[in-house]
């Protein structure tokens, strides 16, 4: 059996999510064959046996619905869902009778997941299906989750970093295991900052309670953290000088995954790396920042440049208990 994957949707219900993950899918699994739109079956030809086909090729159906999803209708006012010639719900039926096809909900505009009540016989084992939700304000990350979730059920090999770029300084000799772990948490923290910084519309800012409380400062306030040591000053900057556009979701050497967020100059973030969790504040002027954050409870600080292109941070991570430095980068993931 082949390892593609089935995207089913309904064209007058999630037709724009569909495409918008369909591309999304491609870029992140571009050696996984994505299958979807059997609605475009040829005159003549059996769609029973066009979808079981299409399916034969593939390991994973996912089902996205929207918020009418359960109530789209023909022109006669007939639910489609109760039609058995219906092409979404053949789709579907098709692959939860198939034990080699694992079928994933996907939620998107705020929909709902179906009960049984909501559904037809041959579907009702979708409602026991683990549903994940694809909201529009964390959509990087949610389709991030998604893909890891299908790595692991394709057994596909994890993606390799890309190569720091040729102008990077040379990291120093790693240390110990302990310094990792500190590389670690400053990319993150340094991703976030970037983000936080260069989206300055209407965010509210959010307080994390792990590993220790994260509160965002008021406009020309430094950023402070409560936790582990000592709190770590940061130096406010002046207007920031066309800050570079970070917000959004960022991938470090070790494998993490952070979420930024900015506003105005200031910067908050979150993310888990493969040791732990990270969270933090910073500020940015210009294409140069300071974050302060704690990793597990430790408290960093870090300094980072953005390169041109604002693809690339080139961060330097400082541990104030001992004045150890480390350099390292962390890669925009889109």
């Amino acid at each position: 059996m082949e390892q593609g994957i089935f995207v089913s949707y309904r064209r007058q219900d999630s037709q724009s999510a569909a495409g918008r993950l369909t591309d999304h899918l491609k870029e992140h699994l571009p050696e996984v064959p994505i299958f979807r739109d059997v609605e475009t079956i040829e005159p003549g030809v059996d769609f029973v046996d066009a979808i079981d086909r299409a399916l034969r090729a593939c390991r994973v159906l996912i089902a996205v619905i929207g918020p009418r999803w359960v109530d789209a209708a023909h022109a006669d006012g007939s639910r489609r869902l109760d039609d058995p010639n219906d092409y979404t719900r053949l789709e579907i039926a098709t692959a939860l009778r198939r034990k080699d096809v694992r079928v994933i909900p996907v939620l998107v505009e705020g929909a709902d997941m179906p009960t049984t009540a909501q559904l037809p016989d041959d579907l009702e084992p979708l409602a026991r299906r683990n549903a994940i939700e694809l909201a529009d304000k964390r959509w990087d990350f949610d389709v991030s989750q998604l893909v890891d979730s299908l790595r692991k059920t394709l057994d596909l090999p994890e993606p390799v970093p890309p190569a720091p770029a040729p102008d990077a300084v040379p990291p120093a000799s790693a240390p110990a295991s302990r310094r990792k772990w500190l590389i670690g948490a400053a990319l993150a923290f340094v991703v976030v900052i970037v983000a936080l910084v260069e989206d300055g519309s209407g965010y509210d800012p959010m307080v994390i309670d792990a590993p220790g409380n994260v509160s965002m400062p008021g406009p020309g306030s430094p950023p402070a953290v409560d936790g582990a040591g000592a709190d770590v000053p940061v130096s406010s900057a002046a207007a920031p000088a066309m800050p570079v556009n970070l917000t959004g979701m960022w991938r470090d050497v070790e494998g993490g995954v952070h979420e930024v967020y900015q506003q105005g100059n200031q910067l908050q973030f979150r993310g888990q790396v493969p040791d732990g969790f990270v969270s933090g504040t910073g500020v940015i002027n210009g294409r140069q920042g300071e974050t302060t954050y704690l990793y597990n409870g430790y408290t960093l600080q870090s300094r980072f440049t953005v390169s041109e292109d604002g693809r690339r941070m080139d961060v330097i991570i400082i541990d104030p208990a001992t004045n150890q430095r480390e350099v390292t980068q962390l890669f925009r993931i889109q």
